[in-house]
């Protein structure tokens, strides 16, 4: 078999290129190709990731995070070849909902490549572009433009709150208007979480019933709140019991269109800037195949 190491040497410091190479040497030891290349900047592992399918390989693995993962999964979306994951971004939230982590050993990771045993995944898309777990708007993606846009000293989970803390003394609640399979809602709120996986920002489990693998967004929506009512859901949401508070909403849907009347407002996703309002997203059902356990 032909195995593509894609590693993103900005991931985990040392760490993800160190993670890749013994998991090369693991698979070239037991009889198969194994190459390694390291990325270059946004859109390179995109880019690297056509590449690699045009010669041929049989599993594009990438070492790095949700937004590393997010280019690769729109390179192989509709594609035979699967991708498998070394997880070594801030948060890997992806990762996780397949029962990976940064602390699985080189070892355990080039079994489940050996393997070969796939999952077919859904994959949300926004015009041509697609993302893996949790699309963002309002509160949260400011947040998470908030840990892009920053090179901050803490990583994954505690960036996300820090950045939470930090946003939440200027943030200004924008009116919304949704549109899907539920209807059409339109309001001031805090924020809307458009999930096919249950986690972002390294475990807040957002939208708890999420699954990569039913068709479905599950969308969070919660209406405008006090500032000291955002503090006090915040433990909430890292357990995935906010959704019973009367001031959020869970949706379900195959698409949802946005809307901001007032201004165009950021969306991201996998930790990464993605569009403006107005857009549409949509479900790709089980188009991605992955390696996992």
């Amino acid at each position: 078999m032909q195995f593509y190491l894609l590693v993103n040497p900005v991931s985990g410091n040392r760490s993800a290129l160190d993670a890749a190479a013994r998991v090369q040497r693991l698979l070239q030891d037991a009889g198969h190709e194994a190459k390694l290349e390291l990325t270059t900047g946004k859109g390179d592992a995109h880019q690297r990731a056509r590449a690699a399918l045009t010669a041929g390989c049989n599993a594009v693995l990438v070492c790095g995070g949700d937004g590393t993962l997010q280019e690769v999964a729109g390179a192989l979306a509709g594609t035979p070849v699967p991708l498998g994951i070394i997880p070594r971004g801030r948060c890997n939230d992806f990762a996780r909902t397949l029962g990976l982590s940064r602390r699985d050993s080189p070892e355990r990771l080039a079994q489940i490549f050996l393997a070969q045993k796939t999952r077919a995944l859904d994959l949300g898309t926004v015009g041509n572009q697609v993302f893996l777990t949790v699309a963002t708007l309002g509160f949260d993606s400011e947040a998470s433009r908030f840990v892009e846009t920053r090179r901050l000293w803490v990583r994954g989970t505690v960036a996300y709150l820090y950045a939470v803390l930090r946003v939440l003394q200027r943030f200004e609640f924008p009116v919304v208007q949704f549109r899907g399979e539920f209807g059409t809602i339109e309001g001031r709120i805090l924020l809307a979480a458009t999930a096919n996986a249950p986690s972002y920002g390294g475990a807040m489990m957002i939208a708890p019933d999420a699954v990569p693998d039913d068709g479905r967004f599950h969308i969070t929506l919660v209406n405008q709140v006090s500032r000291l009512t955002v503090l006090r859901m915040l433990p909430r949401v890292m357990r995935g019991t906010h959704i019973t508070h009367p001031a959020v909403r869970v949706l379900t849907s195959s698409w949802i269109e946005y809307s901001s009347p007032k201004a165009p407002l950021w969306i991201c996703a996998d930790g990464e800037s993605l569009c403006q309002t107005p857009c549409r997203f949509e479900i790709r059902p089980r188009a991605l195949k992955v390696l996992a356990p």
